[in-house]
This record gives structure tokens, C-alpha cells and sequence, in this order.
């Protein structure tokens, strides 16, 4: 293939794939990173500091945040024993591709803050009704808690029974090799769950199964969409905040 041939073979890939985009709308699922927002009790603050430079015209900030801040990504250093080296996986080694694919999206609630623990029977029974999840699917978890969502101290219900998956649930969908879970809540385990009891964490992380907490705008998502989030490149992370996405068609109808 001569040169000249495959700039036109690429330039023509690249027009389709505009083209084919261009006729999907996007849906942003990524809370906005601002000083306040609610943040697991024990994980540090996000602060945002003007940061002015001598002689220096530009203008910039310097970040102190978890790299669990907003909307973000668990990885498997985040659970898994520092000795079990061969799966302590660390953000910098997650594939590029980790967190994008086709999306399932599971609707349940809305809930009281009473911590609900949803269930392995509930999950199989939305597959009955609705469509089953198979390997490599990305499932999110559509609660309704994400209204509680609030600058601190109002955000602070955002933090009190936030309902969650079982443990046996995680196993399930893990057996179904899934790349990921995701919730509209601050964690993917229930508000009532702590220490050894954080099931779903141990059943999902350890196997290389991503999670991704804190979603939002799960109502414009249909029930099977393409799903697509970046984690940072951080050296060691054992997370990363995400800007994540769904792909809808233009004029589709949200199920």
C-alpha cells in the first residue's frame, strides 16, 4: 500500500467514525469537582486553592484531593492485600479500554436511607424482565439516591443509608465476567457495611472487576447503551476521578 493510499484509508476511518458519532448524543455521568462536595468519612477532602505565582501572568490552582473524589474509579490495589502482588493492580495499569463498552443499566428505588442491601434475586429477576448481562458488559446501578447528592453540610444525607449490592450479587455478576460495576451512590456496598463487611469491594476488586461510585444523571440512560470513562494515569493510584460518558442515539427513547 502506498503512502498516499493509506492517508485516504485512514482519513476515511476517521470521517465514518465522526459521522457515525455524530449521531449519538452525549451524557455526562461525572459529578462536577467542586470544595464541598460529599466524600467518604474517612477518605481525605477535595480543595481547589488559587495558587498566584510571582512575575507569572497565568492563571492556575493547585489540587489536593483522593484520588476517590467525585465520580471516580476503585481499582484492585484499592482492596487487595499488599502481599497478593500478582492482583494488586494499581490506576497507571488499567488498559485504556477498561471502562468502555456496551452498558447495562439496572433501575431500582427510590430508597429510604435504611442502607437497602439489594439482592442476587433481584438482579436475576431484572434480567428476566429486561435483558440479560453478559461477559464484558459494564453494569450501573440506577438507585435514585443521586438527588441526596449536596455541597456539605446539606450533602451530608448523601452519606447516611445509601443503599448498595450484596455480596453475593457482586459474586454473581463477577461469575458473569462483567469489566465493571457502577452505582449512583458513595459506594457500591451498603451504608450499613464497614470493615470485613464491605463484600461486594473483596468480591469485585481482587478480580480485576473495576468499580466506579458517585454516577449521576442514570435517569437519561437507556437500558443499554456505550458506556466510556478515562481514569487518570496516576503511578500508584488506587483510584482515579473520571470523566464518564454514555453514547445515546439522537432522537432513541430511554427504557
Amino acid at each position: 500500500m502506498t503512502i498516499h493510499n493509506e492517508l485516504d484509508l485512514h482519513q476515511s476511518a476517521a470521517e465514518a467514525l465522526r459521522d457515525t458519532l455524530n449521531s449519538y448524543r452525549v451524557v455526562d455521568l461525572s459529578r462536577e469537582l467542586i470544595q464541598g462536595i460529599p466524600t467518604f468519612p474517612t477518605h481525605p477532602k477535595f480543595f481547589l486553592l488559587p495558587f498566584p505565582a510571582m512575575s507569572d501572568p497565568a492563571e492556575f490552582n493547585q489540587l489536593i484531593m483522593s484520588d476517590h473524589s467525585g465520580t471516580h474509579v476503585d481499582v484492585p490495589a484499592h482492596f487487595v492485600p499488599a502481599h497478593d502482588d500478582d492482583r494488586r493492580v494499581y490506576t497507571h495499569e488499567i488498559p485504556v479500554t477498561g471502562l468502555m463498552g456496551r452498558a447495562v443499566k439496572l433501575s431500582f428505588g427510590p430508597y429510604e436511607p435504611t442502607s437497602y442491601n439489594i439482592g442476587l434475586d433481584e438482579i436475576i429477576e431484572w434480567e428476566a424482565q429486561n435483558v440479560p448481562i453478559e461477559a464484558d458488559d459494564i453494569v450501573l446501578f440506577d438507585t435514585k439516591w443521586e438527588h441526596r447528592w449536596s455541597l456539605v453540610p446539606e450533602g451530608f444525607d448523601y452519606l447516611r443509608g445509601w443503599p448498595g449490592i450484596t455480596g453475593e450479587a457482586a459474586k454473581y455478576l463477577r461469575e458473569k465476567g462483567v469489566k465493571a460495576v457502577g452505582i449512583d451512590c458513595i459506594s457500591i456496598d451498603p451504608g450499613d457495611k464497614s470493615g470485613d463487611g464491605l463484600r461486594a469491594h473483596y468480591e469485585l476488586l481482587p478480580h480485576g472487576v473495576l468499580i466506579m461510585e458517585n454516577l449521576c444523571n442514570l435517569v437519561e440512560v437507556p437500558t443499554v447503551s456505550y458506556f466510556m470513562a478515562l481514569p487518570l494515569r496516576l503511578t500508584g493510584g488506587t483510584g482515579s476521578p473520571l470523566r464518564a460518558i454514555s453514547l445515546i442515539p439522537n432522537g432513541g427513547v430511554n427504557q
